[in-house]
């Protein structure tokens, strides 16, 4: 095999001829080795420039989001203890307390004295008052989707997908008392994206009370949290108060959480057959079975002890139109047979129903009327019934009222625009009849097996029947659905935050 090589001719180029061997795929000539080198190298190179290249670009990155991480934690961890301060501040009346955080290079720090709400009313039939209705203020660190504060005692983390809690808020509820120490920022001057300095309690604290008309009766305290960390402060307020939520974040306005206590009005310890101002007995009724307190009353008509102590009973009325008013703004249901704990809202009773409480105490808000007059309103279970009536009451034919073999566990509430009769047949009311301002007709033949107290007790020429006391009754309480209300332990501290 040999090649020719011919001389450059007018400035061009050494030009090299294979023979047909060579040029065919036969065995490479030294050139053609020395290119082949050549070109493996230039590949390497690349191959080397651009896996470094990659190294750079998802190695950085991934270190970068690392490196983030790492100061959320840090972060996370830097507010429990910030809020820790906050509440150790409020505790120590005008001590100061250090605090510290640094070392946020990614994220950003901020103090904000208007972020979120807390709101606290009291609800009854003449209105509302407010309580309380301050900002909560916050602390808070931000790097990309996640978000940290410090906000009314507790710790919160959102990762764009809800947020949850570091560190719960002192938030405690236990045998009808209410704990909340509200901690709001009033005062808060930081450095750039860090905190070194003291937070004090800036003031006294303010003591929230049940507002000035808690003596003229009963209502529901509501509690209402606004606050772009909702999601997490229900879940805090629902593991706390089982029942207590009205209102969750899914529902209304999703920055909004509401929860309610209910004030139900004490009505136990009835000991008297009859308790009223007037009562008017015919002479032809079988006597009363049991005592009877009254300024006005036919002794002779009364098998048991006669007294004009007082008419003492605390009115319901407020209480009573303060539920139909809270059932107005949910809706009212048709009515049906009940076999779940919980509250009803209907328009008015006229037919049969049965009342199961054996799931918990059962509560119904009839807004117009109850009207039966061979049927029963029949309660069935160990637990409690009320039934709240706002407007008048008339039972009839054999209708039965109530739970027959307990009478202490049914509550018949009527407010002062209701009244309740009986008129033909042989109905039977076994409970508690309760309308201190109004008044209670029996006429036809009832059987009243429990306890009366109403403004003015009127009984016929019932024969038989009549009016026989249950001591079962003394012990009766209003069926409030969730939870009780007996004391409000809430007090809101203005906390300064300072260089």
């Amino acid at each position: 095999m040999r090649g020719e090589f011919d001389a450059p001719r007018s400035g061009g180029v050494p030009r090299i001829e294979r023979d047909a061997e060579t040029s065919s795929g036969g065995v490479p000539t030294d050139l053609d080795r020395g290119q082949t080198h050549l070109l493996g190298y230039v590949l390497l190179v690349g191959i080397v420039v651009v896996g470094s290249g990659a190294v750079l670009l998802f190695g950085g990155s991934g270190l970068e989001a690392s490196e983030s991480a790492v100061e959320i934690e840090h972060a996370e961890r830097s507010l429990v203890e910030f809020t820790h301060a906050t509440r150790t501040a409020t505790e120590a009346g005008g001590d100061r307390v250090p605090v510290t955080i640094e070392g946020l290079d990614r994220g950003t720090l901020e103090t904000r004295a208007d972020a979120g709400r807390v709101r606290i009313v009291r609800e009854d039939g003449s209105g509302t008052e407010v309580l309380y209705d301050e900002p909560l203020g916050a602390v808070t660190y931000a790097n990309g989707d996640t978000e940290i504060a410090s906000q009314g005692g507790g710790v919160w983390r959102s990762d764009g997908d809800g947020t949850v809690a570091v560190s719960a808020p002192p938030l405690e509820y236990r045998d009808g008392s209410l704990w909340f120490p509200v901690v709001r920022f009033v005062e808060t001057r930081t450095r750039g994206n860090a905190i070194d300095g003291v937070v004090s309690r800036s003031e006294s604290p303010t003591r929230v009370g049940r507002g000035d008309r808690r003596s003229a009766g009963s209502g529901d305290v509501r509690i209402e949290i606004e606050s772009t960390y909702c999601e997490g402060w229900q879940r805090e307020i629902e593991s706390t108060l089982s029942g207590g939520v009205t209102e969750r974040c899914s529902a209304g306005r999703t920055d909004r959480v509401r929860f309610e206590l209910t004030d139900p009005p004490d009505i136990g310890g009835i000991d008297t057959a009859i308790a009223a101002h007037e009562v008017d007995i015919h002479r032809n009724a079988p006597p009363i079975e049991g005592d009877v307190n009254a300024a006005s009353v036919d002794a002779d008509r009364v098998d048991g002890s006669v007294s004009g102590a007082g008419y003492d009973h605390p009115s319901v009325d407020s209480y009573v139109s303060g539920r139909v008013a809270a059932c107005e703004r949910t809706g009212f249901e048709e009515p049906d047979d009940v076999l779940e704990a919980g509250r009803y809202c209907v328009e008015a009773l006229e037919d049969g129903h049965t009342f199961d409480t054996s799931d918990g105490d059962v509560e119904v808000v009839v807004r117009d009327s109850i009207d039966v007059r061979g049927d029963a309103l029949r309660h069935v279970g160990e637990n409690d019934l009320t039934l709240l009536v706002d407007g008048p009451v008339s039972v009839g034919g054999n209708a039965v009222v109530g739970n027959d073999s307990d009478p202490g566990r049914t509550q018949l509430l009527v407010s002062a625009d209701g009244t309740v009769t009986t008129a033909t047949g042989t109905p039977t009311v076994a409970g508690l009849v309760y309308a201190p301002d109004s008044s209670v007709s029996l006429q036809g033949n009832p059987t009243v097996r429990g306890g009366i107290v109403a403004e003015r007790v009127a009984v016929g020429n019932v024969r038989p029947g009549g009016v026989a006391y249950d001591e079962r009754i003394a012990a009766a309480e209003v069926a409030a659905t969730g939870p009780r209300l007996r004391r409000l332990g809430v007090t809101a501290y203005d906390v300064s935050l300072e260089e």
